[in-house]
């Protein structure tokens, strides 16, 4: 092909692309009727005069910043309060449309408020949890959600909803996270808008929103996928999403442009993927890179790359590696696409985790992990008390699936106390207690933010003294044999429980540093483990002592993104809901070398299941149901 030809070519390729993007400006964007591009101002670039307004609260502050393009807002406040800095756009939704904006949280806590609405507390609002789950919703409770962000990150966020000609008192709706189908309600609860939309915020039950906005538009009829995809930029896509090889064996996945309609290349785009030594890329030396090319014609079309681990002699284990993968053409926009990750497992073929490789178990070595620690002197300590000989034959084998005790012997014997802890005895390998923070800073055992459901008292916890918890009975709401029961310091619970089980510290309330330092106080930062829902907090607990054993709390779907987030923050191992939880969710936690345990689980056949699958671990609320499954 001359050089003539080439130009004639990108000719028509560019005055093609400039069509395109007028059709779509005059169509797909016709009913936009807000836009807040955020550039330094809060004018509507719509032309319909829905300008936001800012409002300053008594907390919080605002200020422009970078954005996802050019400048975007950035607003934060004080977390879990109300009366922060907010924007106010006066505009009513319609009975369809479609929400679209960009965002990047700077924390996580319960509520983050990104967008709310004039009507309710509970409804018309976009919000994220502790966790990091997104959540969206028309009316309360019926949510839209299964989608988990990173903090520091751009999110391209948009939830569709039509109001249903048959049944108007139902609603339609959908959620799209950067451009993917993420989740959808057929039947969700139709509640008549507002005459306002709020960013970060705004009713007076809401709290803080607390990140930076960006692009924020909102039209009066559905956005289609395709539609949805033309507002994000274009991006490298890699299916699967993560990759496992055996050594000696082969893998492939495709390599994609993604983009929208009016978004095609306007020139080549080589991808460039780095190497790495334990693999041939495309039968290449090991530890080459490799470079594709999408050439005009074929840019929609995938490329196919092989994977081959290496096989050696060495006993190295599994090892965990990242293919990046970076886009460069001569058109501008797809030289500016992000970086794309493969997370690559390479499972050795050589690693025989029986002989731990080239020393064998240890005696000690219980849980056959090749480590020998806190949790094996924990599962021999367990082993001990059940046999007057360990050698004997009579004596129970120790199940490397952890029975983890829900709140104690929670079936029966008051949760939180100490007699659910000693009740857990001779069942339970780890006792979970939930633990808040009084008022003068003590680390007390309490599921709940008011002591009302199990004490006879009443009010928050968070505003008494130790010494009035103190005087409450814990035990009596449950029976009257537990007349007199405390409430139980953490320090009290976590000696009762020690030696021959483990503490399992569920956080509900109070700052890293206090359990950290209370831990540290007891000498027993290798015995203890902590979770929470709120991973900020365990991020923090790492951070500070890596030593102590940390669990992400949480639901939804667990995909490998969120797997990957858990484990940037450090945080040891995975406890999930059990209802969403299968046979290949656990594969695909133990494929990142995490283990995975589940919450809670009372039932015998479910308990069954759940060990059929190679489950890490099941919190009960009857410990002895579960022991007597695993050693009948």
């Amino acid at each position: 092909m001359n050089k003539n030809t080439i130009k004639n070519n990108r000719f028509y390729i560019y005055t093609t692309y400039f069509f395109v993007i007028i059709v779509l400006s005059t169509t797909m964007y016709a009913d936009l009727q807000v836009y807040l591009p955020l550039d330094g101002n809060l004018l509507d670039a719509a032309g319909g005069d829905h300008n936001g307004v800012l409002v300053n609260g008594v907390f919080g502050t605002h200020q422009y910043v970078a954005g996802k393009f050019d400048q975007g807002l950035e607003l934060t406040g004080t977390h879990g309060s109300t009366g922060n800095d907010y924007v106010a756009i006066n505009y009513t939704l319609t009975n369809e449309g479609s929400i679209a904006l960009w965002f990047k949280p700077a924390t996580f806590y319960d509520y983050n408020t990104i967008l709310d609405n004039s009507v309710n507390q509970d409804d018309w609002e976009l919000w994220l949890y502790s966790s990091g789950e997104f959540a969206a919703r028309i009316q309360s409770p019926q949510y839209l959600r299964g989608y988990y962000m990173n903090a520091d990150t751009w999110y391209h966020i948009a939830v569709t909803w039509k109001r249903n000609s048959v049944n108007p008192t139902y609603v339609d709706n959908e959620l799209y996270i950067d451009g993917e189908w993420v989740a959808s309600n057929t039947d969700a609860a139709w509640v008549a808008p507002g005459n306002a939309v709020y960013l970060g915020g705004g009713n007076s039950g809401n709290t803080a929103g607390d990140g930076v906005w960006d692009e924020v538009r909102i039209y009066n009829h559905v956005l289609t996928t395709e539609e949805i995809r033309a507002l994000l930029p274009r991006k490298l896509l890699l299916e699967p999403v993560s990759l496992n090889v055996t050594e000696g064996n082969n893998e492939i996945y495709n390599v994609m442009l993604d983009y929208a309609v009016g978004q095609e290349p306007t020139d080549d785009v080589i991808v460039n993927i780095t190497g790495d030594p334990n693999i041939r890329l495309n039968e290449q030396d090991a530890g080459v890179g490799l470079s594709l090319t999408f050439l005009p014609g074929s840019y929609g079309a995938p490329q196919v790359v092989t994977v081959t681990a290496v096989d050696d002699t060495m006993k190295q284990g599994d090892r965990n590696t990242n293919l990046a993968h970076s886009a460069n053409s001569d058109d501008p926009a797809w030289a500016a696409v992000d970086e794309a990750m493969l997370p690559l497992l390479v499972q050795d073929n050589d690693y025989d985790p029986a002989d731990c490789g080239l020393w064998g178990y240890a005696p000690m070595d219980f849980n056959h992990d090749c480590y020998v620690d806190f949790v094996d002197l924990s599962m021999f300590i367990t082993q001990w008390l059940r046999c007057t000989q360990p050698g004997d034959a009579n004596c129970q084998p120790v199940s490397p699936i952890k029975v983890v005790a829900h709140r104690g012997y929670s079936d029966i014997a008051p949760e939180n106390t100490i007699a659910s802890c000693n009740a857990s005895r001779g069942f339970a390998d780890w006792v979970e207690f939930d633990v808040r923070e009084t008022a003068d800073g003590h680390l007390i055992l309490m599921h709940d933010a008011t002591v009302d459901r199990t004490t006879d008292g009443s009010g928050s916890v968070s505003a008494m003294t130790f010494n009035t918890l103190r005087t409450l009975d814990a035990g009596s709401w449950f029976s009257a044999s537990f007349d007199g029961e405390l409430v139980p310091l953490m320090s009290e619970a976590v000696l009762a429980i020690m030696p021959d089980m483990v503490p399992c510290i569920e956080r509900k309330a109070g700052a890293a540093q206090l359990y950290v330092d209370l831990i540290q106080s007891l000498r027993m930062e290798n015995d203890v483990v902590i979770i929470a829902f709120d991973w900020n907090f365990l991020a923090d607990v790492e951070a500070l002592a890596p030593a102590i054993s940390t669990g992400a709390l949480s639901s939804g779907a667990l995909t490998a993104q969120t797997i990957q987030n858990i484990q940037s923050q450090g945080i040891d191992f995975i406890d999930w809901a059990e209802g969403d939880v299968n046979a290949a969710t656990v594969a695909l936690v133990h494929s990142f070398n995490m283990e995975l345990c589940v919450w809670t689980v009372d039932d015998a056949g479910r308990m069954a299941e759940l060990i059929s699958w190679g489950i890490d671990g099941i919190t009960t609320n009857n410990p002895e149901l579960l022991r007597n499954i695993i050693s009948p």
